[in-house]
């Protein structure tokens, strides 16, 4: 036996004792390393002997798997000369396999939430009776993610989260009892809206228009009005991004209409604050500020009443000025005097942002340096900016590059010629990279 095949038996050995299918770990090994790029196909190689873990992966798999180091060390040491060289795959191959994985998960999905019995995937493995004990372990996988996106952005994560998808609906199949199916279709849901953001977040705008399909379906499968109406919200978030205000618009009144009896005050300012920024987009600054003092009202109501995990990021405070604060700016393109508005606003997100939310806040910046700079107040605008830039190296967000392009466009457009703002500019669009279609 050569010392991949050695290794790989131990690892996976340990695991079926622990009861951890792949994916579970991991998930864990993400959690251990800080990083989101770890799959149930990496742990599948480690295993069947076709990949050496280097020492950093050692250390994380010991560490999860609670197996002394040194044992795993001493299995991988000495590759013999019939070992399997570590496979390589072409980035571009992968990624094309990877899309694949992705959409045959999501119709599988959606299959699911149709009715149809979909059987399990080959390779995967689901406890012999499912329990809401196992519902709970799903959840607890989303949540991990959900804060990984707003530390971090979405790069890296479509395929475990329909990977997360694909586990829950073949629990679903499993499942003896209506009331653990339903809580399934719950998770499928919020998995499907989380898969929609990450989708959004790299700018694969069909793919996240196709989860929230899946999403809304499985609320309404589930009965839950609720999830149901934050979901349609969230899609017209995704057209306020896209610049689409009258399908903003649309979204809103659809949600009204469909949740109107449980939507809480602080979703209400939250629709209200998008409503603000839609018309923002169509120059209606009436509008803009009447939906605001709404959203202020709807606000004060809070109370700061706990809101579901699905629904938490987009209730705060930091977020209701963050959202009228980017409207602003959206005038303020039009109108330079109501940049002073847009400033107040987003310093005030910004300074509510923590450490747990880096990438809404270095969007926040990015809008700051946009209204400052609109200004005529360069000096200013550039301090933003630059916080901005220093807090790249720990995000990965196809919206953040492509709003650096944007403001470095908005820097040429008002910055003047000053040679540091041509500088900033050029940094700007240094650190968006290459264009990449969406």
């Amino acid at each position: 036996m050569t010392s991949t095949d050695l290794l790989g038996s131990m690892i996976a050995r340990r695991r079926r004792q622990l009861g951890r299918s792949q994916q579970r770990l991991a998930d864990q090994l993400c959690a251990l390393s800080g990083r989101a790029t770890i799959t149930k196909n990496e742990v599948s190689r480690y295993e069947r002997g076709k990949r050496l873990p280097n020492a950093a992966s050692l250390r994380l798999l010991a560490s999860a798997l609670g197996l002394p180091l040194a044992d795993l060390e001493r299995a991988a040491g000495v590759r013999g000369r019939s070992a399997p060289a570590v496979e390589t795959v072409d980035e571009r191959e992968e990624d094309a396999l990877d899309r694949r994985e992705m959409f045959r998960q999501l119709a599988a999905a959606s299959l699911v939430v149709a009715g149809w019995p979909v059987g399990v995937a080959r390779g995967a493995e689901l406890p012999a009776r499912i329990t809401p004990e196992h519902v709970a372990e799903l959840r607890e996988a989303t949540g991990l993610y959900r804060t990984w996106v707003r530390r971090h952005g979405g790069g890296g994560l479509g395929r475990h989260i329909t990977a997360l998808l694909e586990r829950a609906s073949a629990m679903h199949g499993a499942a003896r009892d209506e009331p653990t199916r339903g809580l399934l279709l719950e998770c499928i849901a919020d998995l499907a809206g989380l898969g929609a953001y990450i989708a959004r977040d790299v700018e694969a705008h069909d793919y996240a228009g196709r989860m929230y399909q899946l999403g809304l379906q499985a609320a309404k499968a589930a009965g839950d009005r609720h999830l149901g109406g934050h979901l349609i919200v969230r899609m017209a978030g995704h057209n306020i991004e896209l610049r689409r205000p009258d399908e903003t618009l649309g979204l809103l009144a659809s949600a009204r209409r469909a949740a109107v009896a449980v939507l809480t005050p602080g979703e209400r300012a939250n629709q209200h604050c998008i409503e603000a920024w839609a018309n923002a987009q169509c120059g209606d600054v009436a509008a803009v500020r009447r939906a605001v003092g709404q959203a202020e009202d709807e606000f004060a109501k809070s109370d700061g009443a706990a809101a579901p995990e699905w629904g938490g990021q987009h209730v705060t405070e930091a977020e209701l000025y963050s959202l009228t604060g980017a409207g602003y700016v959206d005038l303020a393109r039009i109108d330079a005097r109501h940049c002073a508005v847009a400033v107040e606003r987003l310093e005030r997100a910004i300074s509510l942002r923590g450490e747990a939310h880096a990438r809404n806040r270095t969007l926040d910046l990015l809008s700051l340096a946009e209204a400052l700079v609109i200004a005529r107040e360069s000096a200013a605008a550039a301090r933003a900016a630059d916080q901005a830039l220093g807090q790249l190296d720990r995000i990965t967000s196809g919206r953040l590059r492509r709003r650096l392009t944007e403001v470095a466009t908005t820097f040429g457009a008002h910055g003047g010629s000053r040679d540091d703002t041509d500088d900033l500019r050029s940094r700007l669009m240094a650190a968006a990279g290459p264009a990449h279609p969406s």
